[in-house]
């Protein structure tokens, strides 16, 4: 494994939204290869979605080394039913190909996890498609554990 260049998480301004929305949909493109059921994602709905709706939302680039090497989108809420807690909730969480497998998303979780620590955050969960197993082990191997299991269809 390469060298992993130090990383850092920094809070996108909204004159970069619409890099950060580009590369949301090269990932959302990405995740459909995990999802049978994948419907044609509006990259303009979702934008539009997300901005009418930032009330606990963070956004944050992932730079390797300074160069932006990923994203991640954060909603931090409270917990329920006890609202004296918070509860951040990994909404996106992608890291461009040049940069995998380098302990880049490692490294970006890690920072993560300690801002939250220092936040006095409950819990940080994350959610996933359930057939992207590389996500399934790459969060496994972070300490996350599966907790629920969401189940879907048509009626």
């Amino acid at each position: 494994m390469a060298v992993t260049p130090p990383v850092a998480l920094v809070p996108v301004p909204a004159e970069e939204y619409d890099e950060f929305f580009a590369m949301l949909a090269t990932y959302h493109a990405e995740l459909d290869t995990y999802d049978p059921h994948a419907e044609d994602w509006d990259a303009e709905v979702h934008r539009r979605a997300v901005l009418d709706d930032m009330e606990g939302r963070e956004v944050s680039w992932v730079l390797a080394d300074g160069e932006r090497a990923g994203l991640l989108m954060v909603r931090v809420l409270p917990d329920w039913p006890d609202e004296s807690r918070e509860v951040a909730s990994i909404a996106e969480f992608y890291v461009a190909p040049p940069f995998r497998r380098r302990g880049v998303g490692r490294e970006a979780i890690v920072a993560l996890l300690a801002d939250h620590r220092a936040r006095g955050t409950f819990e940080v969960e994350a959610g996933i498609l359930a057939l992207n197993e590389p996500a399934r082990a790459f969060w496994a191997s972070l300490g996350f554990e599966v907790r629920n299991i969401v189940t879907a269809r048509r009626p």
